[in-house]
């Protein structure tokens, strides 16, 4: 009789009730994690294992909601999973890890390193929480997952963690058929849609929104033959109104700029498809998965040429310096262009899925399963 490794999935970030960025990563891993009869996968909120049929619940509806009720019953109902018991087992934490040293072998995800990398972007108290939290999570690691080639020499550089320790885990990026589907009939009745370029990332300062704000300042009448449509959570609060004021001075009104808030995957691949190119504008990104996603469905990506974002789909981007605003029109003007080109030709469903295939989630499970099994 095979007796399976037993492995430990922390899946505490599906609780939350919208997922974006690190929730769906847990999500795509726990997908596949379920359907592996290779390894014994016991799902955990910390160290208190989930039901399986919770985890499948979650992943039914995209969301967490009603989790936390649930859990509360469950750390009545359920006690964590012994000491020694854990010291037997593999565990992979795909953010912070919880506990440390409690199982016999641990790994973690390693998304970036911005509040270390970038302080500019951050408050003091932030910086110290997180560098110290990090440094623990690492030093205790047996094995580092870094989201991009850019992470991990970041990782090394910063707490001197051995090559030899860490692996690129890439992230991936798929599409529901039905969901593009929708999004292709909408291209294809294209006369109904105004023009728009979508700006992709939750809005914050590191995210460098505002550097959109200053080109359309100087270059108003682009304003005109083009929305600007911001596709993510709103994080620039008071900034964002003084920013819109500054536009309404030269002109722009107001309507032609959009905010989306968050938005479900289905209303977000149907923004992505309708768009005439995209525009990502970070300073600094562990890995950048918006690129993908856009890189993916065809789209031509105003790019940041910093940090892990050349990795991801330099064939869809045009680059430019985040700092310089004369390197971002030069990006706008060939985009614009190339989008013009690329629209002639009209895309099917099959040429999506196609395209898509090479940058799903089934290569990064593999490179967790791969370590697992082989401690």
């Amino acid at each position: 009789m095979i007796t399976l490794r037993k492995a430990v999935l922390d899946v505490s970030a599906l609780f939350e009730e919208t997922w974006t960025g690190i929730p769906n990563v847990v999500a795509a891993i726990a997908e596949r994690a379920l359907t592996d009869d290779g390894i014994d996968w016991i799902f955990t909120y910390e160290t208190i294992p989930l039901p399986r049929d919770l985890v499948q619940r979650f992943l039914r509806l995209r969301s967490g909601a009603g989790g936390l009720p649930a859990l509360s019953q469950l750390a009545w109902d359920r006690q964590p999973i012994p000491f020694d018991e854990a010291q037997a087992m593999v565990a992979l934490f795909p953010n912070i890890k919880p506990v440390r040293g409690y199982f016999g072998t641990e790994a973690i995800i390693v998304h970036d390193l911005s509040p270390v990398t970038t302080p500019q972007f951050h408050n003091a108290d932030n910086i110290f929480h997180f560098a110290n939290r990090i440094r623990e999570d690492i030093a205790t690691s047996d094995h580092v997952f870094c989201v991009s080639k850019a992470t991990m020499g970041d990782v090394h550089a910063y707490f001197e963690k051995p090559m030899e320790q860490m692996s690129v885990l890439r992230l991936g990026a798929e599409f529901d058929p039905a969901e593009l589907s929708a999004g292709l009939l909408q291209v294809r009745q294209g006369a109904r849609v105004e023009p728009y370029v979508a700006v992709i990332g939750t809005l914050e300062q590191r995210k460098n929104g505002g550097l959109i704000f200053d080109y359309l300042a100087q270059n108003p009448g682009f304003a005109h033959q083009y929305k600007m449509v911001f596709i993510g959570r709103d994080g620039w609060l008071d900034e964002k109104s003084r920013l819109m004021e500054r536009l309404s001075k030269v002109g722009v009104p107001a309507d032609r700029i959009q905010f989306t808030g968050f938005v479900s995957n289905t209303e977000r691949t149907a923004l992505l498809l309708n768009s005439a190119f995209c525009i990502y504008p970070s300073f600094f990104e562990g890995f950048g998965l918006p690129v993908l996603e856009a890189g993916a469905l065809g789209k031509i990506t105003v790019c940041s040429n910093s940090s892990s974002m050349p990795e991801v789909f330099p064939e869809q981007c045009v680059f430019f310096d985040p700092g310089e605003m004369y390197e971002f029109a030069q990006a706008m003007r060939i985009a614009e262009l190339r989008a013009a080109q690329t629209r002639s030709r009209q895309q099917s469903l099959s040429d999506i899925l196609e395209r898509a295939a090479p940058h799903g989630w089934d290569a990064c499970y593999a490179g967790v399963a791969q370590w697992v099994k082989q401690q």
